[in-house]
């Protein structure tokens, strides 16, 4: 399913052209190639090759929304878009070396992400306040970026505790998620086709 609402989007937007919504394709473009690699490896049960991707996941969602929100919603400074790409870059080198070894790494090492993208979404929420203006397509968006990333650092922050305690609760909340996933793919696709016919920053 949201590998058909990715493929759909995605040729929708390059038949509308790609200049101004290029962010949004690149964004959505990685994300069906790790969802497509996801799904690759549950079929074929390559559990090690499945927590790489995760790990490519988290770089790759950090780098992407840093790129997205600095070029439609927030100025951020040369210096802290940099910071956070290398930030993102040790993040990766460092769930690459020691997967292995601890597979939670690769979950804790998701809550500083998530944090640092709830805080562009928050920062959005304080501009519309600042300007009383809203882009509708724009502000939806960032409802959602919020909600998934603030239910990836719950599920990142109590994932073991889960597990281990509460068994019941973790298919909900992967539902839950999954919901957020999916609605998440669908909004940054309707803002690839609004992007050029509303007013960016």
């Amino acid at each position: 399913m949201i590998n058909l609402v990715l493929l759909t989007g995605l040729i929708v937007l390059v038949k509308e052209g790609i200049r101004t919504k290029f962010p949004v394709i690149v964004l959505l473009s990685g994300e069906l190639t790790l969802e497509m690699a996801d799904l690759i490896d549950r079929l074929m049960k390559l559990n090690t090759l499945n927590t790489y991707n995760y790990a490519l996941s988290q770089f790759f969602g950090l780098v992407a929304l840093t790129v997205v929100y600095s070029n439609y919603y927030i100025q951020l400074s040369r210096k802290i878009r940099w910071v956070i790409y290398c930030y993102a870059g040790f993040l990766l080198i460092g769930n690459m070396l020691y997967i292995q070894n601890a597979t939670s790494v690769t979950f804790y090492s998701n809550i500083i992400s998530s944090i640092i993208i709830c805080s562009y979404a928050a920062s959005y929420f304080m501009k519309i306040i600042r300007i009383g203006r809203v882009e509708k397509s724009m502000f939806i968006v960032n409802i959602i970026v919020f909600l998934f990333f603030s239910v990836e650092c719950v599920i990142s922050t109590t994932f073991n505790f889960l597990i281990s305690n509460h068994l019941s609760w973790v298919g909900p909340i992967w539902l839950l998620r999954g919901v957020l996933l999916l609605s998440f793919y669908i909004a940054f696709i309707n803002l690839g086709c609004a992007v050029g016919k509303i007013r960016i920053r």
